[in-house]
C-alpha cells in the first residue's frame, strides 16, 4: 500500500482522489461492456457485422477515455480551469462549425468530421461548461464583485441556442 509519508506524485494523487467515485466509474465502465456484450451482437448480425465490432469500438474508445480520466486527475484544480476553459471555447466554435458544416443525419446536423474522424463537440463542451460554472460560483463566493449568475446565465443561454439549432436534443 501506499504511505502517507512518500512524497512521489503517485501517493499525492493516490491521498487526495475519490477512491470510492473512481471505483464506482470503474463499475460504470464494467457494467457498459457487460451490457455492449449483451445487447450489440444481434444488432451487429442484423446490419452484418462481426458479432463483436460493436463491444469492440467500445473498449477501443473506452482505454483513451481511462487514460484521459487519469491524467486529468494528476492535474491541479488551476491546471483544470485553464484546459476547461480552452475546450470550452474550442468545443463552443466546432458546434457552431457543426451548424453550417456538420453531416446531416435524420435533420440533425450534431456531428463534425475532423482528419478522417467523426467528433460530436457538444459533449466536450458539456463537462467544459460544468467546470467554469462551477469556477465561477467558486469565484463569486470569494470576490463579490464576479457576476457569476449573469455570466454563468448568458454562457447556459448561448450554449442551449447554439445546440436548439442542430435540431435533435438526443
Amino acid at each position: 500500500m501506499v504511505s502517507r509519508a512518500e512524497r512521489t506524485p503517485f501517493a499525492a494523487w493516490w491521498w487526495t482522489i475519490d477512491r470510492l467515485m473512481l471505483a464506482a466509474l470503474g463499475a460504470i465502465m464494467l457494467g457498459g461492456i457487460i451490457l455492449s456484450l449483451a445487447a450489440s451482437p444481434p444488432v451487429a448480425a442484423r446490419i452484418g457485422l462481426d458479432p463483436f465490432y460493436f463491444v469492440d469500438r467500445h473498449i477501443m474508445y473506452l482505454v483513451p477515455a481511462i487514460a484521459v480520466m487519469l491524467a486529468t486527475s494528476f492535474l491541479p484544480p488551476r491546471q483544470i480551469r485553464r484546459i476547461a476553459l480552452v475546450v470550452f471555447i474550442v468545443s463552443f466554435a466546432f458546434v457552431v462549425a457543426t451548424l453550417f458544416f456538420g453531416a446531416e443525419v435524420k435533420g440533425a446536423r450534431r456531428w463534425i468530421v475532423l482528419l478522417g474522424i467523426n467528433i460530436q463537440p457538444s459533449e466536450f463542451l458539456k463537462p467544459a461548461f460544468v467546470i467554469l460554472i462551477s469556477w465561477l460560483f467558486a469565484e463569486s463566493s470569494s470576490k463579490s464583485d464576479v457576476p457569476a449568475t449573469t455570466l454563468s446565465l448568458v454562457l447556459l443561454l448561448a450554449v442551449v441556442g447554439v445546440l436548439v439549432l442542430q435540431p435533435d436534443f438526443g
